[in-house]
């Protein structure tokens, strides 16, 4: 298995098989897709019906939790693939054969992380990965796929400090990501029919739970350490 795309879904069940449909469009190498949802998700039966109609998605139910990162690493135990793609349910794979091009450039031992392209942030400006392709060896050596101490916001970046201090990152402009709503309030009042959203609405943005310097301060060398042993 190349590919585990992880990610958690909530009532949103017809996004998440555009999301798979994607993958199977473009991807050339075997996936599977790994999906946490809520044991109070009123959108269950459609999710199973998904997982009844498809042979390589897993679905993990359990309770509800306000820190979907937390959810997403119980899931780690369940990764079959090489490589982990994080992911979210409303977005597309759009590149054929990312796959095969980023199994290539992750091959050797010195790439742990993957950054890879998405149409939400400005690549300038950005050295971090809002969906970072990770080898799962060394999320295994962590016991984490996303660091979550931060909750639901600032994980990709926590994320990023840690490998980007080991310096096995590596640059995936081959896998691009169509995501409009990341980050984007605009994209977010557009949806305002959508229940996640409107949870997100006026407080995903103005309410931060930490502050941008700690974001970016916080200790992350224990983490590190563990990589390099």
């Amino acid at each position: 298995m190349n590919i585990s795309v992880v990610l958690v879904s909530r009532g949103r069940p017809e996004m998440l098989e555009k999301l798979y449909l994607s993958l199977v469009g473009t991807c050339d190498l075997p996936f599977e897709l790994i999906v946490g949802c809520d044991s109070d998700d009123i959108s269950l039966g459609a999710y199973f019906n998904l997982l009844s109609s498809y042979d390589n998605i897993k679905f993990v139910v359990d309770k509800r939790s306000d820190n979907l990162h937390t959810k997403m690493n119980n899931m780690l135990p369940l990764v079959q693939g090489e490589h982990i793609l994080v992911m979210n349910d409303d977005c597309l794979l759009t590149n054929k054969g990312w796959d095969r091009l980023a199994k290539e450039k992750m091959s050797g031992p010195e790439n742990l992380y993957g950054r890879t392209h998405d149409n939400s942030i400005d690549r300038v400006s950005q050295d971090y990965a809002a969906f970072p392709l990770i080898k799962t060896e060394a999320a295994r050596k962590l016991g984490l796929i996303m660091d979550a101490r931060f909750g639901n916001h600032g994980s990709d970046v926590v994320t990023y400090r840690i490998y980007s201090h080991t310096r096995q990152v590596v640059d995936l402009p081959e896998v691009k990501i169509d995501h409009t709503f990341h980050n984007s309030q605009q994209g977010l009042e557009k949806r305002k029919g959508d229940k996640t959203a409107n949870e997100m609405i006026g407080r995903t943005f103005s309410d931060p739970k930490f502050s941008v310097n700690e974001l970016f301060n916080c200790n992350v060398m224990n983490e590190v350490l563990l990589l390099n042993e």
